[in-house]
């Protein structure tokens, strides 16, 4: 049964959700909230009026960054709707909608500890997130350019970063826009700063589905170019990137530039 037939005959979608401010997270009352969150109840929107369902229940489950292509595999979730990265190995074993931003990895350390090559990590420890880009980056790099790091591999994001705060690693690489997010959420921001130096190659993000899923990836990209186009998106994007973050006394000050825009808009 393919994923529009079981969300027609069922009348539920599973969307698949993590702790990842701004992309995705759960408010202290219970809402599931983020910027793909939100990029997900607008296909939402669209799966009813293509299917004519009145009512369509969406079930948000908390989904280890570990675990989500195999909950995909075997239909526990429908959507992945947080932070994941298109790559060409990824897409054998998943599909991905359309990218819905661009981002770099960097390295996260306490301030004055600056990073201003990949020489000045040799010999250390770093921490990255398990099945993440970040990983596949980090240790591309140890290997091409030879620099016996310790890559330590946590959960999760913010298991990466605290282990870094702890001095247990010399830096933590993540996506700069979480890695902001980590900073500024931490107790003392002032004490931790993001390089300039970044890791790999920038990444593609999108939603992540079922493997050759034809039919539902049509809707769900067509209903995020609609979303990217409409006059609104600017103050939408702003939203999650540029003001305070829903229940989370942060604000990461990334506005939309015009080069961002132009790839969210026109990338396919």
């Amino acid at each position: 049964m393919s994923t529009l037939e079981r969300i027609s005959s069922h009348k539920i979608i599973n969307i698949g959700y993590r702790d990842a401010p701004p992309y995705s997270y759960k408010t202290r009352d219970g809402q599931v909230v983020g910027y793909v969150i939100e990029l997900c109840k607008n296909v939402t929107e669209s799966l009813k009026k293509n299917l004519h369902i009145n009512h369509l229940e969406v079930n948000y489950i908390p989904v280890p960054i570990s675990m989500r292509i195999t909950m995909l595999k075997h239909n526990a979730i429908d959507m992945d709707c947080s932070v994941n990265t298109d790559t060409v190995k990824r897409r054998s074993v998943v599909s991905f909608s359309r990218h819905y931003l661009l981002v770099q990895t960097r390295f996260g350390t306490p301030t004055g500890t600056n990073i201003h090559t990949f020489l000045d990590l040799a010999g250390r420890t770093i921490s990255v997130t398990k099945g993440t880009a970040d990983l596949i980056s980090a240790n591309t790099l140890n290997r091409v350019q030879n620099l016996n790091l310790f890559v330590l591999t946590q959960p999760t994001m913010k298991d990466a970063f605290i282990t870094m705060t702890q001095h247990k690693s010399f830096a933590t690489a993540t996506n700069e826009v979480s890695l902001k997010e980590l900073i500024e959420s931490s107790e003392h921001p002032e004490d931790y700063q993001m390089s300039d130096l970044t890791l790999g190659t920038p990444q593609n993000l999108g939603i992540m589905l079922r493997y050759d899923d034809q039919e539902f990836k049509k809707i769900v990209d067509a209903s995020l170019a609609e979303r990217f186009k409409r006059h609104d998106f600017k103050s939408f994007y702003d939203q999650w990137f540029n003001s305070v973050l829903p229940d989370k006394n942060v604000n990461l000050h990334l506005p939309l530039t015009a080069e961002m825009y132009k790839y969210i808009a026109q990338n396919t």
